[in-house]
């Protein structure tokens, strides 16, 4: 079982090392190795998102309705926004109303069976609380924003992402599904050991669908370390900038999570997870360090990654 490779990127130092074997074939993970990334996949959803603001093609501020007509308003507070749902702020609960307990049915894959007609009915019911409140981790918002870019640009989310990030980055393992890899994709496994399947988000995508590589996640990192060497300057400086503030020391920008440490040092990061996958990916751009960590089973790799990141473990 490949538990995990993990890669950092210090100044014009890159180091990539994997651990265990991965699956029937017994290969060794590598920073090209194929994993789902799970929640990881919202950085590349609110790049998309403000990729499509430089471009002019949409706004922050504007409504969700101009992508989902039927989109029900809080009745004490205005309605949702596109920032709303990528900092979670638009008072959506985590999951989607009837997703939780189809979930319980098909544990293995519980997003499988969620539909675009349910999304739209689901968007029918207003949100739990006005929108622009306190941030509360919401992957139906996540998932909705995906959904409503892929609306207003008229383009399918997975087009956008090989056109928009893909593609211009020249990342090689980023995509829906475990396809065109050469058999090096990594195979999901429980806490236990046990070999799962992959997790399917046909409505939810922008959410956690993604599979990608350390390889491809440093190489994402690297262009928010120097954006200027990219062609997505522009994009990656909104996506960083903080917005809503949880507590004191942590905030929100365009889906990373925005910690000042002690000392002055600030790190923007990200985790995710599905049934067999954890991912972590973290910088600190003052520093020029970045770290990138995925493993094929559900135990955390927050702890890996956060240690990386310090100086010392350079």
């Amino acid at each position: 079982m490949a538990r995990d490779p993990r890669g950092t990127v210090d100044g014009d130092v890159t180091d990539v090392a994997g651990f265990g074997v991965s699956g029937p074939s017994g290969t060794s993970p590598d920073g090209s190795m194929s994993f789902q990334i799970g929640s990881v996949t919202k950085v590349f959803t609110a790049l998309l998102l403000a990729d499509a603001v430089t471009r002019g093609e949409v706004a922050l501020e504007q409504p969700l309705t101009t992508a989902f007509p039927a989109a029900a308003a809080h009745p004490r507070g205005g309605p949702m926004r596109l920032v709303d749902l990528t900092t979670h702020t638009s008072g959506l609960p985590r999951l989607p109303p009837g997703l939780v307990r189809q979930a319980r049915r098909q544990r293995d894959d519980p997003y499988a069976s969620f539909t675009l007609v349910q999304l739209e009915q689901a968007l029918t019911q207003p949100p739990r609380r006005p929108p622009g409140g306190r941030p509360r981790y919401s992957n139906y918002g996540a998932g909705v924003l995906g959904e409503a870019l892929a609306r207003l640009t008229d383009h399918p989310y997975d087009q956008l992402l090989h056109d928009r990030i893909v593609g211009p980055l020249g990342l090689t393992a980023t995509t829906l599904e475990a396809v065109g890899h050469a058999g090096n994709v990594a195979v999901g496994h429980t806490r236990r050991g046990r070999v799962t399947g992959d997790w399917h988000l046909p409505a939810l995508a922008g959410a956690g669908a993604l599979r990608s590589s350390v390889a491809d996640l440093l190489t994402l990192l690297r262009a928010h370390l120097d954006p200027d060497a990219t062609s997505l300057a522009p994009a990656i400086r909104l996506a960083m900038e903080p917005r809503a503030r949880i507590s004191r020391p942590l905030a929100v920008g365009l889906a990373w999570h925005i910690v000042d440490r002690r000392g002055g040092a600030r790190w923007w990061w990200h985790n995710g997870g599905t049934g067999g996958f954890r991912s972590f990916v973290g910088l600190d751009p003052a520093a020029g360090r970045a770290v990138a960590v995925l493993a094929n089973d559900t135990r955390s790799v927050d702890r890996i990654g956060h240690l990386l990141l310090q100086p010392s473990s350079a």
